[in-house]
């Protein structure tokens, strides 16, 4: 008995051996997110680090550092955080940060910025890349920034609530009723999804931002803040999240614009 478990543990690691070696291989550049001979700009709220691209990145750290104290505050910090932002030259190079070295394979033409904590990877706007331009690359890092400040609240939190937040406090669309004529609002399954795909197909890029936007209005930003922190509906609204979502669906509805 003994000898078969060895041999299908020996034919185990002889066919998942290589997959695994591939696999730790392609994550490489995810282990450091500073690449040889970045520089650095320190900022009240944040740092920026870059490679050859300097007059963008100024550009950027200049945006980012002053637009980032108001959103600071207003998510209840009072000072600085740990908020790094790095900007690469090119597309690819930021990809990898996140995905490997598959990254540039995928076919992620409009992937120009992401959050990895409280870290921000950035392609510089300099290279924007083929769908994006200089302002939609230097503008999209206020959006993540948001995101790294909310992971220091609430690092696991929902991605709906993130990207609600996200949106809301940058550069969400303004919303109005008559895109309900050829708009469907996301289901409840789609608003507990943390799957990235499902949160862009079902139209949370246009959506989410007004579901925070109703909870600001409706119970006021501090309970926005602490449902970041807990994410108990329960606890701040004494409503069940399904009962809040179908209050958001009736707001969306009767929207007054």
């Amino acid at each position: 008995m003994r000898t078969k478990v060895k041999k299908w543990i020996s034919i185990f690691l002889v066919g998942a051996g290589p997959l695994l070696v591939g696999m730790m291989i392609n994550f490489i550049p995810t282990w450091n997110l500073k690449t040889p001979d970045m520089h650095v700009l320190s900022g009240d709220w944040l740092n920026v680090y870059y490679e050859t691209e300097k007059d963008a990145a100024k550009d950027v750290f200049t945006y980012a550092n002053a637009q980032t104290a108001s959103i600071a505050e207003k998510l209840g910090f009072c000072e600085k955080q740990d908020v790094n932002v790095y900007i690469y030259d090119y597309q690819a190079t930021m990809q990898t940060k996140k995905y490997g070295f598959i990254a540039p394979l995928l076919g992620l033409d409009w992937y120009i910025g992401d959050n990895i904590g409280t870290n921000v990877i950035l392609t510089s706007p300099a290279n924007p890349g083929e769908v994006h331009d200089y302002d939609n690359n230097k503008y999209a890092v206020l959006h993540e920034i948001i995101h790294a400040y909310v992971s220091v609240i609430n690092e696991n939190v929902d991605l709906w609530l993130t990207e609600g937040v996200a949106l809301y406090l940058s550069n969400g669309e303004p919303f109005c009723k008559a895109q309900l004529e050829y708009l469907t609002i996301p289901t409840y399954n789609d608003t507990i999804s943390d799957n990235p795909l499902t949160f862009s197909n079902c139209g949370g890029y246009t959506f989410a931002h007004t579901y925070i936007e109703y909870l600001d209005a409706t119970y006021g930003w501090d309970k926005v803040l602490k449902l970041i922190e807990t994410e108990n509906y329960e606890e701040c609204f004494h409503k069940s999240k399904k009962k809040i979502y179908e209050e958001w669906v009736y707001y969306i509805e009767n929207y007054d614009q």
